[in-house]
């Protein structure tokens, strides 16, 4: 491929899940979206994301889901979304904010960019039985956390939360306790957390792989994301020359 002179802007916007689905350890749970009073709440982050002025859009959604995806996402811009498709439900920030803002700046698609693995979470039963102090310690963190966001969520505006969870000291404190803490579980014997902690940066290669894929010269990406990838796939986007990565404060 060809250096592209002019970088590739990326904007990642790490959200949680407008639809209440739980983030393995920790679950968030959000108040309906489908409210009026949230419904303006949305409408008020559109109007920011919107001086962002992307070309591209891309989502948590599986790659090969795109042309699914498409198809439901052309029917939202016909004003006929189908509530029981298997894809995406209406209430998912993909359809609140992807679908929402595409529509808005005449999008004629949206980019699914995610890839799944799988996460050996048996990893906890190891460490609760063979480090029971550390598993003691990082249950409390995780119970500490989901208390305190939850709380958060409940207690502020959409916007608020999002600039809650873009933060960057945010950010870097959730991934050293969540992500790296994990690396200590049989280090030195079988490495449970290291093969853990190590398919989740993969499963974010991926990603970062497909957004590259997506990306051309010009271009100025919007990526909605759960909050949980940030660390990962900022870090990925400032070390690659063709990116310029997008501090979302400065829009939110």
């Amino acid at each position: 491929m060809a250096f592209m002179s002019e970088k590739v802007k990326i904007f990642i916007l790490g959200t949680y899940h407008f639809g209440n689905s739980g983030e393995h350890l920790v679950d968030i749970n959000c108040k309906d979206v489908i409210t009026d009073q949230k419904q303006e709440e949305i409408k008020e982050v559109i109007q920011k994301l919107v001086q962002f002025k992307p070309n591209k859009i891309a989502v948590e959604l599986k790659q090969e889901d795109e042309k699914r995806l498409n198809e439901i996402y052309i029917e939202y811009c016909r004003n006929n979304f189908d509530e029981y498709n298997e894809i995406v439900n209406y209430d998912n920030e993909i359809v609140q904010l992807g679908f929402r803002l595409g529509k808005m700046l005449k999008h004629t698609k949206i980019y699914p960019i995610d890839h799944m693995i799988y996460l050996p979470e048996e990893v906890f039963e190891y460490a609760e039985k063979n480090c029971p102090e550390f598993y003691k310690e990082y249950m409390n963190k995780a119970n500490e956390y989901e208390t305190s966001t939850n709380e958060h969520i409940r207690n502020n505006t959409i916007g608020e939360n999002l600039k809650y969870l873009n933060n960057p000291k945010r950010v870097e404190k959730e991934h050293s306790d969540f992500y790296l803490g994990l690396a200590k579980i049989g280090a030195g014997d079988n490495y449970y957390g290291a093969d853990m902690l190590t398919e989740w940066y993969r499963r974010n290669l991926f990603i970062f792989g497909n957004l590259q894929n997506i990306s051309e010269k010009g271009d100025r990406i919007l990526v909605i994301y759960g909050a949980g990838h940030c660390k990962i796939l900022r870090e990925l986007v400032k070390g690659y020359r063709k990116f310029e990565f997008v501090d979302p404060l400065n829009y939110l």
